[in-house]
């Protein structure tokens, strides 16, 4: 038995057949601590192993690079040199910048044009700001570049959107926005959120080198799919072709990111835009003990807009979830720090303790 093989046996039932079965639109709905991250790799290679696709003809889309790094690292120790390194594995913007650089000339720029960062932006902004007349103090770059986000992760340019209804600062901001993607082609420039966006728009006015993409990629994998949002929604529902080689994976439980533009109905309404959809659930939790699982599973199970899973483990009870209420963030702080005090410090080290905050700006008083 060789070791993908071997890989391939050491799944679960359910593992296994989300793995094997690579044809036709796939929805993974994998738990937390189901091992999707494993499932996914492990479809990978097989679909490479079984010579199904060579590996510059599957689209691998993670969210962020480190997971593109790992996958990418997992994939080549198992082919061993069979295979080169899987040149389509990447995040939405690092593979959206290499359509750009081989097709920027179809949209008007030039293939080495620049990435424009955060700080290039606010610049840009305060200047067409000053330009205007607008109160700074009023338009600052932050909100307005929140805004133009919001607007590219709904796939509008200035052109598309329409503020008939709305007040005069929206109308000055979309002003900003016409003048700001005005000066960043004359700059041969893209921002981040123009990567995914300009795909689209070359993808739609271009079909050519559309249907080069949609005739290369026979196989599209997607991580973490509970996190798209509308722009990246349409980008990879136009790269896949007739036979709807597509597996998506992810977790409606897990979609945190509905204020950066995450739409959830990508993920609930999967199956009903991609007929004939094989959905493949992941249950068995590998990171939890019971007692951890049953509250969580508890709580969750009160919202009604999700896909119904049955979390389980075969981990030991564990101890019961300790939960503490606090009348402020300075006597949370001082509790939790009293029980590793003076409970845990007895057994672990401070090195073998987490504390899991939901914002940065949590952490002050504990660390005081």
């Amino acid at each position: 038995m060789n070791s993908i093989d071997k890989l391939i046996e050491g799944l679960n039932k359910e593992q296994k057949e989300a793995v094997l079965n690579t044809e036709g639109p796939n929805l993974i709905v994998a738990g937390a601590g189901s091992g999707k991250t494993r499932v996914l790799t492990t479809r990978l290679i097989h679909i490479i192993n079984q010579k199904k696709a060579w590996s510059n003809q599957i689209l691998c889309v993670t969210f962020t690079n480190k997971a593109a790094k790992e996958m990418q690292s997992r994939v080549m120790t198992h082919l061993k040199g069979g295979s080169d390194s899987i040149s389509w594995l990447g995040t939405f913007h690092s593979i959206s910048v290499k359509f750009l650089r081989r097709h920027a000339e179809a949209l008007g720029y030039k293939s080495n044009f620049t990435i424009l960062d955060t700080e290039d932006q606010k610049k840009l902004i305060r200047n067409i700001v000053k330009g205007e007349n607008l109160d700074a103090k009023k338009f600052s770059p932050q909100l307005i570049m929140y805004h133009i986000d919001q607007w590219k992760n709904k796939g509008l340019l200035p052109k598309n959107i329409n503020l008939e209804k709305s007040g005069s600062i929206l109308k000055s901001i979309l002003k900003v926005y016409e003048i700001y993607q005005s000066k960043t082609k004359d700059l041969n420039a893209f921002d981040f959120g123009d990567l995914i966006l300009f795909c689209v728009k070359l993808f739609e006015e271009h079909k050519d080198i559309k249907e080069i993409y949609q005739k290369n990629f026979k196989y599209i994998l997607v991580d973490e799919f509970q996190d798209t949002n509308f722009i990246q929604n349409k980008w990879l529902n136009l790269l896949v072709n007739d036979k709807k080689n597509i597996c998506c994976v992810g977790d409606d439980d897990q979609s945190i990111y509905s204020w950066r533009g995450a739409e959830i109905k990508n993920f609930l309404t999967f199956d009903k835009i991609y007929k004939n959809c094989k959905v493949f659930k992941l249950e068995q939790n590998y990171r939890s003990t019971k007692n951890i699982l049953q509250t969580a599973s508890s709580l969750i199970s009160n919202n009604s807009n999700r896909v119904h899973k049955e979390l389980w483990s075969s981990a030991d009870l564990g101890e019961p979830v300790k939960l503490n209420c606090y009348k402020s963030g300075k006597d949370e702080a001082q509790g939790v720090s009293d029980i590793i005090e003076h409970n845990l410090k007895k057994k672990y080290s401070l090195n073998n303790v987490s504390i899991l905050v939901r914002a940065i700006y949590q952490t002050r008083e504990f660390e005081e």
